[in-house]
């Protein structure tokens, strides 16, 4: 350096006594060294650099599902950048309750990923995949895995989190409760404004399987959430966790029904009515899912219920409901058509049997048959190590379930029966992507309704059956989407509220 500034400034070096023009003859070639191995150095870093670029096509977190043999699991993937700028990545899978699996020997190109999963030396799931639009919102990756000889597909969409609207805090008085309800003691949660005034109350009635009182489906609390801004709105909730669940007890060995859940509910009806904080005259029932048809049971034969809200409640008859429910599933894993066809056939047949107790050993028929189907898809590695006592078990807990006293209530019970018995207001809330309680079949069954007076009929634009904004609506998405209602669901609710309840 000091000998290039020399020169710049037309010196020579004290030290060489060397004109300029001199020491560069004599070092013409350690100059050129120089000068190459600055080159190089260049390129290097130009190729570093290029290559971190590719990396930052897929830093971040994304979301999306794997698809094989038909089944179909959510994914939530996010990739890092460590010291030394190589990639490292995570993978959940939350219906197999997995998170935070490490992924190995992740690599990039400016368009392209690929990555394992490896369960141990024999089970390695290799994926490969494209990616489109990089770096913007509408970036998609798309692609192919293996494993153990099962060859399925994979897609990808960046994870953008969506935090939940953040209300102005007041005080408000939250209390433990226990209703007693024969044999049953039931836990809940009672929760109103601190000030000290009648409020008139919701009753919160959840779906199918045993949920607590917050309906905790994959992390979203769904009816928590909603207490909350109910509260905040002038109205008092009462949210219990369903028998055997949670503080709530259970009578053993037994099935309960819709009409046992009903009863659970008429106690708490009961229970508020001794309280000094409740306006007994508006005392309104919310239920989801199946929760909606207990909600109907009740105020088809109470008079002192003040309004109903049915948040995705299923208004046709429950084996009618299943089969949809089956059919779609089936189109969303492009089965043929004659297949689809005769399963619903078969599951027909299986209903009327278990609903006229007929023949079971005909319905273990069709279910092996059905098994033995499935059984084609799958890849002989897969294949062969599922075994024929495996089978017969699966059948004979398939039956068992038939033949419990809920399943036999659920296919027989036609919502429609209790609905047009309600003397109350009713909102009926669908949702537009819903597979569970699709939104077309059950709204256009209680289409006559909206005449009468204080009946509300509202599908909410790309909801879920959990009424989250979903892409799909199908049940894979519940645990990779945001933690977050569909817009105008609690719009829906509260203007509904706002014009059949009176405040105080």
């Amino acid at each position: 350096m000091q000998l290039l500034l020399a020169y710049q400034r037309g010196k020579t070096n004290p030290k060489t006594s060397l004109n300029p023009k001199k020491f560069i003859m004599k070092n013409g070639n350690k100059i050129k060294r120089e000068r190459m191995k600055t080159k190089i150095f260049i390129i290097l870093m130009l190729i570093s650099a290029n290559l971190f670029a590719s990396e930052k096509n897929f830093v971040g977190c994304w979301i999306g599902k794997i698809d094989i043999l038909r089944q179909v699991l959510a994914i939530k993937i996010c990739f890092d950048v460590d010291s030394s700028k190589k990639l490292t990545g995570k993978i959940d899978i939350p219906q197999q309750n997995a998170y935070g699996l490490k992924l190995s020997n992740i690599s990039c190109s400016k368009d392209s990923i690929w990555f394992d999963l490896i369960a141990n030396v024999m089970n390695v799931a290799k994926f490969s995949g494209r990616i489109s639009n990089p770096g913007t919102e509408k970036a998609f990756i798309s692609g192919s895995f293996r494993q153990m000889g099962m060859v399925g597909t994979f897609e990808l969409e960046p994870f953008i989190e969506e935090k939940e609207d953040t209300l102005q805090s007041i005080p408000i008085h939250e209390e433990e409760v226990a209703i007693r309800n024969g044999e049953v003691q039931l836990a809940g949660t009672f929760t109103r404004l601190s000030e000290q005034k009648k409020y008139p109350v919701v009753i919160f009635i959840s779906g199918s399987g045993k949920q607590d009182r917050d309906e905790n489906i994959f992390g979203f609390k769904i009816f928590k959430m909603i207490s909350d801004r109910l509260v905040r709105n002038g109205y008092a909730t009462l949210r219990m966790d369903d028998r055997g669940t949670g503080g709530s007890t259970e009578i053993p060995g037994t099935s309960e029904t819709i009409f046992d859940f009903a009863s659970d509910i008429e106690a708490a009806i009961e229970f508020l009515k001794t309280r000094d904080d409740v306006d007994t005259t508006a005392i309104g029932l919310l239920g989801h899912s199946e929760g909606a048809i207990v909600a109907f049971v009740v105020a088809s034969k109470r008079k002192d219920i003040g309004f109903v809200i049915s948040m995705a409640g299923p208004t046709v008859r429950g084996d009618s409901l299943i089969v949809e429910q089956i059919r779609i599933q089936m189109l969303g894993q492009n089965a043929p058509d004659s297949l689809i066809q005769e399963t619903l056939n078969q599951q027909r047949e299986i209903y009327n049997i278990v609903r006229n107790n007929g023949d079971f050993e005909r319905a273990r028929q069709i279910l092996l048959q059905q098994a033995k189907k499935q059984l084609e898809f799958y890849p002989e590695e897969i294949s062969s190590q599922i075994s024929k006592t495996m089978i017969e078990r699966n059948i004979q807990l398939q039956l068992e379930s038939m033949r419990s006293d809920w399943f036999r209530t659920f296919i027989d019970t036609d919502p429609l029966i209790y609905i047009e018995k309600v003397q109350c207001p009713i909102l009926f809330l669908f949702g537009e992507l819903d597979t569970q309680v699709p939104a077309k079949l059950n709204a256009e069954r209680i289409n006559h309704l909206r005449k009468k007076p204080g009946i509300k009929i509202k599908i909410v634009p790309k909801a879920n059956h959990l009424f989250q904004k979903a892409r799909t609506g199908y049940t894979y998405e519940y645990p990779i989407l945001p933690k977050k209602f569909a817009q105008g669901f609690f719009e829906s609710i509260e203007m509904w509220m706002k014009s059949i309840t009176k405040q105080k």
